[in-house]
Order: structure tokens, then C-alpha cells, then sequence
């Protein structure tokens, strides 16, 4: 059943955060388990994919002019 999981290691300093991110993307929070005292976290192949994927960057803000008086 497990064995199709990805196990990801975050660095030291990142251990919540990445706990937390994995928890806001996962259907169900039992699809988090945690290994090696809680720093490895084992996941389905879905949050994988998910949480591999970068996320899209912001689209460009458009430029606005302000209008000045010629343009009136």
C-alpha cells in the first residue's frame, strides 16, 4: 500500500513548515505520516505531485498611467 509514497526530508530549520504545507495541501490529514522522530514526512503519490509542482508565479502587475492634464 505505502510503498508507491514519496518520503520527503526538509532541512532542519523547516521541519513545520513543511508540515504545514503538506497539511494545507492534503485531502486528508492522515495522508501525512510522519518518520524519523517526525522529521521525514511520508506522503501519497498525489501530494507529491502536488507539493513538487512549484506554484505559478504572480501575473505581472499591469503599468497605469495617471492622467495629466493633456489627457483630459
Amino acid at each position: 500500500m505505502d510503498d508507491d509514497w514519496t518520503t520527503v526530508c526538509p532541512d532542519p530549520g523547516q521541519v513545520k513548515a513543511v508540515a504545514r504545507e503538506l497539511l494545507a495541501l492534503a485531502r486528508d490529514p492522515r495522508d501525512v505520516r510522519t518518520d524519523s522522530n517526525g522529521n521525514e514526512f511520508r506522503i501519497p503519490p498525489y501530494l507529491a505531485e502536488l507539493y513538487m509542482v512549484p506554484a505559478k508565479p504572480p501575473a505581472p502587475k499591469r503599468a497605469r498611467r495617471s492622467k495629466t492634464e493633456d489627457d483630459e
